[in-house]
């Protein structure tokens, strides 16, 4: 009788299936009406240990509108991770919202399937209060995910790069994608970083918490301002690196290559590479490998290392602008050899490099939701204007998705979104000289808006300032902690410096 039952279950199940595929007029189709905005579904989730034991967590479900200023709005849920506190928090500590950056955020379930990884990034944080993890809205585990197909890897690589040719496949691309999910019916300009801040307090609300620490970076320091302005009256204190302000989701490019010339100076006076920098220096080494591909491009013939083929790959002006951001800044320590490498005229590992990349553009799917997020904080045209006119787009290619995939999307906030805010919610940054992500001028121009800062300048920090510091100091770990925990960041050093990088000597 109960195989029966099941059945019938199933048989059940597969029909409501079949007629909500079958309808396209609006997202929710089922029968059942959809969870209601705000409600929450909590249930255990038990994150396994490298010792083989487990951390009992919380996971949950949370459920919002998708467009808060439509009164009818459908809503979609978001992933919540929420880690309770130690005995050896205070209680009175408010929790840590911890904001990922992106917008990419892909959820937890991925990552704690590794043993070592909850102990790693997480646990010290418990020590101090409970830490809630919340996804970004349209990406990863939450849902829906609005997941856009991405470009087929090139099967060529001899061919050379033609840009409106490339503009027009990208933006036909995208025109296609953003139908296919307004025909399911979401309302894709709810996915904007007003609404994911939403999101947060919302999820603040569903638990029961009064005032909540954010801690952030990148994106995650952005979705954080951002709360930090329409909210101030939750936020008890706030941890932040990498800084986006509300004008920076387009990257500086003047202020980029001056995390590459602080790299090329450190580099260019190391004993490694005595006697092997090209005369001139490292900076005017990449300007000139640019400029020589701009007039001959080179053909270098390589082994693919995907199929096992001999390969020809045409190296041009394009990808030579490219170059300098396909490579970490302090975890390989590879720019300067590349550089001088190129320089002296071996593109080998460069070839190699473009065939990883054409392979490799897959493994992170793009989203409507990243494109709507991040298109709709966009630039204001004064700002635009001056990163055209900066010396360094010579050098470096400047946002050419953004600028060619944005008018896709509709989804601009206006200026008076990126206009800076003043801000006495008591704050800690922590930001590296050598992020070329979010550069460190970016935290220059935002610090007077922060009328209650501890300001950390990292010398050879990179993008995940605060993760390279506590790694590398327990000290200046215990000092962050104290903060979070009650506010005082008199422990904590104004400057702060990252070991010297042993650099890679090119062959």
């Amino acid at each position: 009788m109960h195989q029966v039952k099941y059945m019938l279950c199933i048989i059940l199940i597969f029909s409501s299936s079949t007629l909500v595929f079958s309808q396209k007029t609006t997202f929710h189709t089922a029968k059942a009406s959809a969870p209601e905005a705000g409600s929450i579904f909590i249930f255990p989730e038990r994150i396994l240990l490298e010792d083989g034991s487990f951390f009992n967590a919380e996971r949950a479900s949370m459920f919002v509108p998708i467009n808060r200023s439509e009164k009818n709005s459908d809503v979609i849920s978001l992933d919540v991770y929420r880690f309770k506190a130690s005995e050896k928090a205070n209680p009175d500590t408010p929790p840590i919202f911890f904001l990922h950056g992106g917008p990419a955020f892909q959820g937890l379930e991925s990552a704690f399937s590794v043993p070592g990884t909850f102990e790693k990034y997480w646990q010290f944080m418990t020590d101090v209060a409970d830490v809630v993890v919340v996804s970004q809205r349209g990406i990863g585990t939450s849902k829906p995910t609005t997941i856009i197909e991405s470009k087929k890897p090139s099967t060529t690589f001899d061919k050379a790069y033609n840009e409106e040719a490339e503009i027009e496949a990208l933006q036909k691309k995208l025109t296609s994608e953003r139908k296919v999910w307004e025909d399911f019916g979401i309302d894709l300009k709810g996915f904007t970083v007003l609404e994911a801040a939403e999101d947060i307090n919302d999820v603040r609300k569903a638990l029961g918490y009064d005032k909540i620490t954010l801690w952030g970076g990148s994106f995650g320091s952005h979705w954080g301002m951002t709360l930090m302005r329409q909210h101030p009256e939750i936020i008890e204190r706030a941890i932040l690196r990498g800084m986006e302000g509300v004008d920076h989701t387009y990257d500086h490019p003047g202020h980029t290559w001056n995390a590459y010339k602080r790299i090329a100076e450190e580099a260019e006076n190391s004993s490694e590479l005595k006697g092997l920098i090209p005369e001139g220096g490292l900076i005017a080494a990449a300007e000139t490998i640019v400029k020589r591909l701009s007039e001959n491009p080179v053909t270098v013939e390589v082994e693919n290392q995907y199929t096992g083929k001999t390969e020809k790959v045409l190296i041009d002006e394009h990808w030579a602008k490219q170059f300098s951001r396909g490579y970490t800044s302090r975890s390989e320590a590879t720019w300067p050899a590349d550089i001088i490498t190129m320089y002296n005229g071996d593109f080998s590992k460069a070839a190699l490099k473009i065939i990883e990349k054409a392979y490799k553009q897959n493994s992170r799917p793009l989203t409507a939701s990243y494109y709507m997020l991040d298109c709709g904080s966009g630039i204001t045209p004064e700002r635009l204007k001056e990163h055209l006119a900066d010396p360094a787009t010579r050098v470096l290619e400047y946002e050419w998705d953004y600028r060619n995939a944005c008018p896709c999307w509709d989804s601009d906030l206006g200026n008076e979104f990126r206009t800076n805010f003043e801000t006495e919610i008591p704050t800690v940054i922590v930001q590296g000289t050598w992020d070329r992500s979010t550069p460190y001028e970016n935290a220059l121009e935002l610090m007077p808006y922060f009328r209650n800062l501890k300001f950390v300048h990292l010398k050879r920090g990179p993008h995940g300032a605060i993760r390279a510091a506590y790694l590398y100091s327990a000290e200046f770990k215990k000092a962050l902690l104290k903060f979070a925990e009650c506010g005082d960041s008199s422990d904590l050093k104004d400057h702060m410096e990252l070991p010297k990088v042993k650099w890679v000597v090119p062959e």
